[in-house]
């Protein structure tokens, strides 16, 4: 019976024995399937947090790409400014205008024409009297040919009275002021007695001073709004201000670079730097 009694208690103490270390087994499973499950899910972690900086950092590249390169059409745009706002600056409006096409002369070659007043053809021996004003004293004297025409050679350019008169017409008395266009036809009526007409044909306009000055201030005001297009560029390469920048490539189409390629050129960096807006550090703050 001791000996029965002996074995049942070894065989219970086995059986204990082996299922201590059956529980210890499977926690130390669960324990690594845990662990295992536990790194897997970190790792996935990991592997999203890169991808997404990795696109972050793919979208800066793509915003500093539109950036750059509107910064660089702005900059092109206003250096064509610049050099259009030399070349005004650089040529002198005066010589231009001192040339034998502009200038004007001491004396000139008048003509002109006597119509009758009926049909309109031409009246034949009119005599046409060049007076000066004032002291009407005879300059030069001509005569009309069979086609009414009449020349008169090296009219000084200043105010004369000019007389038309012929047996049989009115006599026309007309103050001009000569130049190389000639004189308008006058109309010979048949009566008696004088008509008077005044063509003095003066020329009202800037003078010299005045096309220099304005010249001189486009070249200015183009050549300064050129430059806001540069510093618009600097901005727009450091990022920080974006509706400064805008603002300065706005007044750098006022550069006018070869007319209208400079503002294009501007105008097309301003919308492209509308997609980079949000790279620009104060657009972020906001």
């Amino acid at each position: 019976m001791d000996e029965d009694r002996e074995q049942r208690m070894l065989a219970l103490r086995e059986r204990v024995k082996a299922k201590k270390t059956a529980n210890l087994t499977g926690q130390v499973t669960v324990e690594a399937e845990a662990g295992e499950e536990e790194l897997v899910v970190s790792q996935t972690l990991v592997e999203a947090e890169q991808a997404n900086d990795e696109w972050m950092e793919m979208l800066d590249r793509d915003a500093d790409r539109w950036r750059n390169l509107a910064a660089t059409l702005i900059l092109l745009g206003s250096i064509l400014g610049i050099i259009s706002g030399a070349l005004i600056l650089q040529g002198n409006p005066s010589e231009l205008l001192n040339t034998s096409l502009f200038a004007e002369q001491e004396s000139v070659d008048i003509s002109g024409t006597a119509l009758e007043d009926v049909d309109g053809s031409g009246v034949e021996g009119v005599t046409v009297q060049l007076l000066e004003e004032g002291s009407r004293i005879l300059l030069q004297e001509a005569v009309t040919d069979q086609f009414g025409h009449y020349t008169m050679d090296n009219v000084k350019q200043d105010i004369h009275v000019i007389v038309f008169s012929k047996t049989g017409y009115e006599t026309v008395e007309r103050t001009f002021l000569p130049d190389n266009v000639g004189l308008d036809p006058v109309t010979m009526k048949p009566g008696e007695g004088t008509r008077y007409e005044n063509n003095e044909q003066r020329v009202d306009g800037w003078t010299l001073d005045n096309a220099v000055a304005l010249s001189s201030a486009i070249g200015l005001i183009t050549v300064i709004a050129a430059l806001f297009g540069i510093q618009s560029a600097v901005e727009i390469r450091r990022g920080k201000h974006y509706r400064r920048s805008q603002y300065l490539a706005g007044l750098a189409l006022f550069s006018r670079g070869l007319i209208i390629v400079g503002p294009a050129l501007i105008l097309f960096g301003m919308v492209i730097n509308v997609f980079a807006r949000d790279d620009f550090e104060d657009r972020r703050e906001d």
